[in-house]
């Protein structure tokens, strides 16, 4: 049985974010539960809403908790109450008892905890708006460029050029949107796509605005290798990957940058490697965590979303930490697409 598991609910009582501990603890996956009554994971207390919330109000409380499997576990629930632009939400830890000793430090943790989960739900919140709100105007850019592509000519050297712009903001639209589907935990759009061409593309996206550029070795040991998968999505895995690598290199004397792809078991296997330090003990702990970032700026979204959009693919990223001499590997894993009919199959995003 786990020990501490942090949930936050809305203002309905019902689960708007389920942490890792949550899943070990109750059995569930945070996939099944969110948007789900907190009731359901209490026993005895089909009642449980938000007037019940407020009724118990701050502090400590023992209950009784529920298994997905159907057995009852006694649980000691610390319950707060907060204001957010999203609205009202509670924050409850909730440990198995015998409850530990509480100290300053381990209340001071969990208030931090608290507040990252609390943010989270505010992203979660805002992402489906969001994502509505821009891929409006996104959509009239491109209709503007698209005028405007067509009023300068395909022989001239601006026309060229707004034809990029109106390319890309195409591109914008369709990762939104994309995103909105993913967000909304929507299933993805998975089609048979060949890797490569996303990799190069992902590539040449990553050093816009790079100056100095990076020494990049490309590793293709099997050409055509095709996964099922949204080509949108797997692109800002790439990306974002890609881009991260960069980071760990920039001001290197050797900033060299391998990526591979391979056929291993059935399955498609990207790896990209950088010439950097690696990722040291205390930055590894911490590496998927939603808004947790050690860039200046950073927002501590991209490997956290490309992680779960990786799995919602039925894949996976893993990383090698390196170190010693040795730069980071990152390894994204995805499934392999049956065989199928060449014009079935997609080459880009």
């Amino acid at each position: 049985m786990a020990g501490e598991a942090i949930i936050v609910l809305d203002d309905r009582a019902r689960l708007s974010a389920f942490s890792r501990a949550s899943e070990k603890l109750f059995g569930w996956s945070a996939a099944e539960v969110v948007g789900q009554p907190f009731a359901m994971l209490i026993a005895g207390e089909e009642g449980m809403n938000r007037q019940r919330l407020d009724q118990l109000g701050s502090g400590s409380h023992g209950l009784v908790g529920r298994h997905k499997a159907g057995h009852s576990f006694a649980l000691t629930l610390d319950l707060a109450a907060r204001e957010n632009p999203a609205g009202r939400h509670f924050i409850a830890a909730l440990r198995t008892w015998p409850a530990r000793p509480v100290d300053p430090e381990r209340l001071a943790r969990l208030e931090y905890e608290n507040t990252h989960l609390a943010r989270l739900a505010v992203v979660e919140a805002m992402g489906p708006a969001l994502a509505h709100e821009l891929s409006q105007p996104l959509t009239a850019v491109a209709l503007y460029l698209q005028a405007a592509e067509a009023m300068l000519g395909p022989q001239d050297a601006a026309g060229a050029m707004v034809g990029k712009a109106r390319r890309e903001a195409e591109r914008a639209g369709r990762i939104i949107r994309a995103l909105r589907r993913f967000v909304e935990n929507r299933l993805p759009e998975s089609v048979p796509v060949v890797l490569d061409p996303l990799v190069d593309e992902a590539i040449d996206l990553a050093l816009l605005g790079r100056n100095p550029r990076p020494a990049i070795a490309r590793d293709r040991a099997e050409s055509e290798l095709t996964v099922m998968a949204d080509p949108v999505l797997v692109q800002q895995i790439i990306v974002n990957v890609v881009r991260n690598a960069m980071d760990a290199v920039e001001g290197l004397a050797e900033a060299r940058l391998w990526i591979a792809t391979r056929r291993v078991d059935g399955r498609v296997h990207l790896s990209i490697r950088d010439s950097g330090p690696g990722f040291p003990a205390a930055v590894m702990a911490e590496l998927f965590a939603p808004l947790q970032t050690s860039k200046p700026g950073g927002l501590g979204l991209g490997l956290a979303l490309s992680r779960s959009i990786a799995e919602q693919l039925g894949g996976s990223i893993s990383v090698d930490p390196g170190g010693g001499g040795q730069g980071a590997t990152v390894s994204v894993v995805l499934p392999l697409a049956r065989q199928t009919s060449p014009e079935a199959v997609q080459r880009s995003a």
